[in-house]
């Protein structure tokens, strides 16, 4: 097996202590860890795949803090996007990357920007899917989560048949893909207990997913036949940089997945491996607890009559923090700014930086 750990992506939705330059899975979260680091560690030391087949897909403005991070790493075994051209283009060029250097093989595409508070569950789960793949080379896999509550920020999978148990761990036909749903629509999936969480984790090998861009997405798929008769010459990276930028803009999810899904090529392993994506300062407490108040408090704080308040600073001239009578509240303190947010709010985050990208004044806070 190869193992792909993508750290591609710029980071908005932990803004301002994730920036551009900073994006979320750089960001020391894990006892001075990034979840870059968490998750290389997590799969060198399991044993799924030596150490010269495991790689890092990072986009080129991340490469240097991706090389100071994991340092030990040969440079050949970072694959750097030209341009950030979203998770279906990167995950073309790791295949063609990947294939070019050990022909065909069983790949695991694994996103880096979360938390998993049992890792053993996963490496199992991964293992389980490579097992699945050899025995049944025409389908994708997703290694999905199992839910832990109503959840409208995830995409979900609806499982389907049974397909059997591999590695002691029991197989299902996708069904169906959804996207974000409602408040209703994700009381009732939870409720079905059919439905899983997105987590965007992917086992398949490397001819199938081509073929699926061949079907589902040609003319993606002449662009990366281009980068892959390139890869054999000297003028690869040259190739590389002109072709990359004239593939399609879209995610994994709506190029193959759930086109596949709908032709019946999808399976699914439902994991409960404790997953976030922290994907907002309101989940932070998913991979950080919080105290009896409901509070997480990862800073100098003096609180009176506060509850479910998170409060992270990382702005070396603050000394304390101090609050009273607040509930609800995320206040992020760094040294250029400051950010106050109700906790139902955050999702407004990514278009606060998007505005902020757009204007002169505030864009080089970003």
């Amino acid at each position: 097996m190869r193992i792909v750990i993508r750290a591609g992506g710029v980071g908005t939705r932990l803004w301002p202590w994730s920036r551009s330059d900073r994006p979320k899975q750089f960001l020391p979260l894990f006892e001075g860890k990034s979840s870059v680091q968490a998750a290389w560690e997590r799969f060198a030391q399991c044993g799924l795949a030596a150490p010269d087949e495991m790689y890092l897909s990072v986009g080129k403005d991340s490469l240097d803090l991706a090389l100071e991070q994991l340092p030990g790493v040969p440079r050949q075994q970072f694959i750097v996007e030209p341009a950030l051209r979203d998770t279906a283009a990167a995950i073309g060029l790791e295949t063609i990357w990947i294939t070019r250097r050990g022909g065909e093989a069983v790949i695991a595409s694994l996103g880096s920007d979360h938390y998993v508070g049992k890792p053993d569950e996963f490496i199992r789960a991964v293992s389980a899917a490579q097992e699945f793949v050899e025995h049944n080379p025409a389908y994708l896999v997703a290694i999905a989560c199992e839910p832990t509550r109503v959840e409208t920020n995830y995409g979900h999978v609806r499982k389907g048949e049974e397909l059997g148990e591999y590695g002691g761990v029991q197989v299902y036909q996708v069904a169906e893909f959804t996207e974000k749903p409602d408040d209703r629509s994700a009381r009732h999936y939870t409720e079905s207990g059919d439905y899983l969480w997105n987590a965007n984790f992917f086992v398949w090998a490397s001819e199938t997913l081509m073929k699926q861009f061949s079907e589902f997405e040609p003319e993606m798929y002449e662009l990366f036949m281009e980068l892959r008769e390139a890869a054999q010459t000297p003028d690869f990276r040259e190739a590389l940089h002109e072709t990359y930028r004239r593939i399609k803009k879209i995610a994994i999810d709506y190029a193959v997945l759930e086109p596949a899904a709908r032709a019946g090529r999808m399976a699914v392993i439902p994991v409960a491996m404790e997953w976030s994506d922290i994907g907002s300062w309101a989940t932070l407490t998913d991979a950080f607890p919080a105290d009896e108040e409901g509070n997480l408090f990862l800073a100098p704080v003096l609180a009176e009559e506060t509850t479910n308040t998170t409060v992270l600073v990382k702005n070396p001239d603050r000394r304390l923090v101090a609050t009273i009578g607040l509930d609800g509240l995320v206040i992020v303190d760094t040294k250029d700014a400051l950010l106050i947010c109700p906790k139902d709010q955050c999702g407004k985050v990514r278009k606060l930086v998007e505005d902020m990208r757009a204007s002169q004044e505030w864009r080089d806070l970003v």
